[in-house]
């Protein structure tokens, strides 16, 4: 019966989630930045990350035709695509170039074994462990795990509730006598399902967006591609707190999308490549780890949240515009973060270059 089979789903789910959301993604990372020049890394990773909004919008225009043989059948589907798509992967993707070995081989013979400052940082013969306890010790990382959990529990409630907020702004705007029959109507579905894809087209914008303004703007404000759109994201939710249902319905589909295009882009550049400039080549796969942990127990919460709020959209709303200020103080802090570094690595350069000024002849 089903509620014999009930534990057996809560474990095979389970699993899911421990293989597709954990290790997935953080091995994609891993081997997707062994292959990536640094210079390439924000743009190129922003089409890596963009892929599971793309798959999502794939899968159900494929398996939508599988559901009249019921969920098991999709899942089955599901399970043997996934099969095929990673099976080339492993045969012929490997870990990193070839080249790459070869080239810090010349590297050390002419350099001088010279290498990144980050790995400077970490000699090679430094214990795992030893290096973990350093990068646990910084702050940094941690504003990025609660900057990037954050920004996933708003994107979580919203990919959730985004068609059932549409319906209900639609049924009030509607001429209908029975809410409730709106709301199941096949006219508000479609007219719903249309409006919220607007919420992940432009998250994909969004994410290439971002992803290129990393790449392209000096180091000192890449903090900026984080502020310039969570501070937008804080003012949407902070307007639909006030509005609540009370919007036209091209209105409030336009702030859906609006808010995807400022969610979606700082959400995904902080995993794929944030957490390789904090943890650098050797500690990028544990600190996507760490902002992966993060991610999941906000969602969590925000989901235990909104079963204790219910249909009470205000406070909803009220709750997500918290959430965004916390990611806008992080991300301010990013910023500044970045700007008194440069500031202090410029005082130290100009101080040494007055040093090494010789003194003129009276």
């Amino acid at each position: 019966s089903g509620s014999e089979s009930l534990p057996m789903v809560f474990l095979l789910w389970a699993c899911v989630g421990f293989f597709a959301l954990g290790l997935a993604w953080v091995a994609v990372v891993a081997v997707a930045t062994n292959w990536i020049p640094a210079e390439y890394l924000g743009r190129l990773m922003g089409i890596v990350s963009m892929a599971p909004q793309l798959g999502d919008a794939i899968a159900r225009l494929t398996l939508a035709s599988c559901l009249v043989g019921g969920w098991r059948m999709v899942l089955q589907v599901g399970a043997f695509a996934a099969c095929g798509l990673t099976l080339p992967v492993l045969l012929f993707v490997g870990n990193k170039p070839a080249l790459v070995d070869g080239q810090a081989h010349d590297d050390e013979k002419h350099a001088g074994g010279a290498r990144s400052s980050q790995d400077s940082r970490q000699p090679s013969g430094v214990p795992y462990l030893a290096k973990l306890r350093v990068l646990l010790a910084n702050p940094f990382l941690w504003v990025l795990c609660l900057l990037s959990g954050s920004l996933y529990g708003t994107r979580t409630l919203f990919l959730l509730y985004s068609t059932s907020f549409l319906s209900q702004v639609y049924c009030n705007t509607a001429a209908s006598d029975s809410l409730q029959e709106c709301l199941s109507s096949g006219e508000t579905m479609r007219a719903t399902a249309t409006a919220s894809s607007g919420y992940t087209l432009l998250g994909c914008v969004s994410v290439l967006v971002v992803g290129s303004l990393k790449d392209k703007l000096p180091v000192r404000h890449r903090g900026a591609t984080l502020t310039i759109f969570v501070a937008p994201l804080f003012f949407l939710l902070a307007f639909l707190m006030r509005a609540s249902l009370d919007l036209p319905f091209h209105i409030a589909s336009s702030m859906v999308a609006l808010i995807g295009f400022c969610l979606f882009g700082p959400y995904k550049v902080l995993g794929a490549v944030f957490a390789v400039d904090v943890g650098g080549k050797e500690l990028k796969s544990t600190c996507t780890g760490l902002m992966g942990v993060s991610d999941n127990i906000f969602a969590m919460l925000m989901l235990l949240g909104k079963g204790a709020i219910g249909s009470d959209w205000e406070k909803m709303f009220g709750a997500l515009t918290v959430l965004s200020f916390v990611s806008l103080v992080c991300a301010t802090y990013v910023w500044v973060r970045d700007l008194k570094q440069h500031v202090r690595s410029s005082s130290t350069r100009d101080n040494q270059e007055s040093t090494a000024r010789p003194l003129l002849a009276a």
